[in-house]
């Protein structure tokens, strides 16, 4: 499925740091963040935050805002701030009565977003979603998933002129986990939801991204397969396809996740257990836009037998950064991966990184955010560094000493906003720092 690239292949220059292969980088200048702010309603525990920027470099955060008081009602809210750094009014999502979890927010190139929840509503477990047209004003409150069953997990996507994809897990009594989507127009009409595969019945909430032309690729990890279909601009489906290789029955395989270029070819990952070595890897495989399913492939060191999570990113040409952290050591370590499949050395990125996300821009320059071990006895603090579009990494920035959680969306120019959760007596409040600076193949200025 690769083509040839006009534009660079992405290199990393580095010396030998361990038997592992593992590499350190020079590093280019550092910009720093801006100081913390608290986004969310004092008297109230927030959390499960999520952000993502429009074409225009326009922000939208999302989160659920609990009450301290019995029976603690729950809602979500969400928060926009414009390119030149203007806030909008805290706006509630979510109606009364529910009990909303993990809000997920997709946004198109004109700044109008849907997000998208489950939330207990007293009877099921159910998938709902909102629209938020960019002037702020709320579409009507959808529900996704079907009465009568158990919908845990969701997901959303959103192509470039409004229309979605949300997916989710559906439950059923006698044990099946169906792996479910649902298409959602921007003229807000919904189109049939679609069980996606019905063998193994063990799957978990699928992954989706689309391209710029708006197709879309979808994969999930269902038991000891990972699984993948092709989602065509005009609603066509593609046959299933299995795209975790032929290994052992009773391997076990989890968290799969879509990067797709421009052009709709994508790379499907996942972490995998393996039964006989005892060991938790990442694998990959590419799918190209046609739905042909290319090589499957290791693509962390044979030495990394303890992978805990993994993040992963790409630009429009298909470059990508791969992340993930050791459970034994807490190392986080990258990888880059170019459009012709090759998969450079690993740089070790930190000696303790949790809950790590990895974002890029149009042309590859991006930042690692993660959850370091804190400062001054604190839970956790929130550490980045940021990497050029030829691989190289900045040094290692505390943006705050204090703080968990960390999430973070990047505009397609490579500005970054980052946010936490940090408890402040009482309250849990979501804080936010955004960068003012944006990454060029000359380094990092204002």
């Amino acid at each position: 499925m690769a083509r040839p690239r006009t534009r660079r292949s992405v290199a990393i220059i580095a010396l030998a740091l361990s038997l592992a292969g593992v590499v350190s980088v020079p590093a280019p200048a550092s910009a720093a963040f801006s100081q913390p702010l608290s986004i969310s309603p004092a008297g109230y525990d927030s959390y499960d935050q999520q952000q993502t920027y429009d074409r225009q470099g326009d922000a939208l955060f999302v989160w659920v805002r609990e009450s301290h008081t019995y029976p603690h009602p729950r809602y979500v809210e969400f928060k926009s701030r414009s390119y030149n750094g203007r806030w909008g009014t805290t706006t509630t999502l979510s109606p009364a009565g529910q009990a909303p979890h993990s809000p997920q927010v997709a946004v198109d190139d004109d700044g109008d977003a849907i997000v998208a929840w489950r939330a207990y509503n007293g009877v099921d477990n159910s998938i709902y979603a909102r629209r938020i047209a960019k002037s702020g004003t709320l579409g009507p409150l959808i529900t996704v998933s079907a009465g009568g069953v158990q919908a845990h997990g969701t997901n959303v996507a959103i192509d470039s002129d409004g229309d979605a994809v949300v997916t989710w897990a559906e439950w059923h009594d006698d044990g099946r986990v169906l792996p479910m989507m649902r298409r959602y127009s921007s003229s807000g009409s919904l189109s049939p939801a679609v069980v996606l595969a019905s063998t193994p019945a063990d799957a978990e909430t699928p992954a989706v991204a689309y391209d710029r032309e708006g197709d879309a690729v979808l994969a999930w990890a269902n038991d000891n397969v990972v699984q993948a279909r092709t989602l065509s601009a005009d609603g066509t489906i593609s046959e299933l396809k299995t795209v975790s290789a032929p290994l052992s029955p009773i391997d076990r395989h989890f968290t799969a996740k879509v990067t797709v270029d421009r052009d709709g070819d994508a790379l499907v990952t996942w972490r995998h257990w393996s039964d006989q070595g005892q060991s938790t890897s990442v694998w990959g495989r590419w799918v190209a836009r046609d739905g042909t399913v290319g090589n499957v492939r290791r693509l962390t060191p044979a030495l990394h037998t303890d992978v805990v999570n993994h993040s992963v990113a790409g630009d429009l040409d298909g470059d990508m950064l791969l992340t993930w952290d050791l459970f034994s050591t807490g190392h986080l370590y990258s990888v880059a991966i170019s459009p012709a499949q090759t998969v450079g050395q690993p740089v070790l990125l930190s000696t303790w990184g949790r809950l790590h996300s990895v974002r890029v821009d149009d042309d590859g320059d991006g930042i690692v955010v993660w959850q370091g071990k804190g400062l001054n006895n604190s839970v956790g603090s929130v550490e980045a560094r940021r990497v050029t579009r030829s691989g190289t990494f900045g040094t290692t920035e505390v943006i705050v000493g204090i703080g968990v959680d960390p999430t973070v969306a990047v505009t397609p120019t490579g500005r970054a906003a980052v946010a936490w959760e940090r408890r402040f007596q009482v309250d849990l409040q979501i804080q936010v720092s955004v960068d003012p600076y944006f990454v060029t193949t000359q380094g990092i200025r204002s």
